[in-house]
């Protein structure tokens, strides 16, 4: 049950503080209105305007940026900075209309939206409620990840990026600025999706009852830019998609299609292999214990 928050900053010593008392290096602005239900961890910062509504958990040094918000079961792990104007806990319809009912935000929202460890969530994004990540995802400005979503660890999401809810993203995924994943895809790890690429999971857009059924991208994929993805396709492991592509049928492993629609081209060369699992593990060293690079 998501509860009221608090009207002045007088009360804010009845937070529930993950290991005794407020850390001293904690900074709640005084405009910031942060429910009795939340824990908040040392270190962390709570800026102008943020509201916490429910009982949010953050862990030691979070930063939240001005007028931020949250929403209901929210965990952020350590270290994660949340940037100006974004919404963790995005309510579902039912409980848009739970709450409509009720005539007041205090009304159920159901689900827990979970951030990771050392994320990046720039300003602008919206999360919705079911929404989990792994450790260390990055995200752009204006990015829109709906309920049910899995991303990760150390994926990265671009700018303006929309996934739709009950798709799964794996470990080591880049997602360029302007891509659309459509519900119930799924993308393995260390895929590379091009900039306003498009996933589609209705075959007869919406002129004939279908089970709808996004996209399979198997693991070391690249999709180049402004491609398609039809409904149910699966683009093999290792497999490269030309730029502005639109795959009809599913795609070999270790292949190069290209075309409208697209059509073998050849082999991917022996050489070629996913730079993003290389880099992936490369990160894997870089981060100390206390969240420094």
């Amino acid at each position: 049950m998501v509860s009221g928050f608090l009207e002045d900053l007088s009360l804010v010593n009845t937070l529930k503080v993950r290991g005794g008392s407020m850390s001293t290096e904690s900074h709640i602005d005084p405009t910031a209105k942060v429910s009795v239900d939340a824990e908040v961890g040392e270190g962390c910062y709570i800026g102008p305007g943020v509201r916490i509504i429910g009982h949010a958990r953050l862990e030691r040094n979070v930063w939240l940026d001005s007028y931020v918000t949250i929403l209901g079961e929210v965990s952020i792990g350590e270290y994660t900075y949340v940037g100006y104007g974004c919404l963790i806990g995005h309510p579902k319809r039912q409980s848009i209309i739970e709450i409509i009912k009720g005539g007041r935000v205090g009304a159920e929202v159901s689900g827990q939206s979970v951030l990771g460890k050392r994320c990046i969530v720039r300003s602008g994004t919206i999360i919705y409620t079911d929404f989990t990540s792994g450790d260390e995802v990055e995200m752009g400005h204006n990015v829109l990840l709906r309920e049910d979503v899995r991303v990760g660890d150390r994926s990265l999401i671009g700018s303006k990026v929309v996934i739709d809810g009950e798709t799964i993203v794996g470990k080591g995924v880049s997602i360029q600025t302007g891509a659309y994943i459509c519900r119930k895809s799924i993308i393995e790890d260390f895929v590379f999706v091009g900039p306003n690429c498009v996933f589609t999971n209705d075959k007869y857009l919406m002129q004939k009852m279908f089970e709808l059924k996004g996209p399979t991208v198997r693991r070391g994929a690249s999709i180049g830019a402004n491609s398609t993805l039809m409904p149910g396709v699966v683009v093999g492991e290792g497999s490269v998609i030309g730029a502005q592509s639109v795959v009809t049928s599913d795609v070999p492993a270790r292949t190069v299609y290209v075309g409208v629609p697209a059509r073998r081209f050849g082999k991917v060369p022996r050489d070629w292999s996913p730079i993003l699992r290389v880099d992936y593990e490369r990160r894997l060293g870089e981060v100390g214990a206390d969240g420094s690079s």
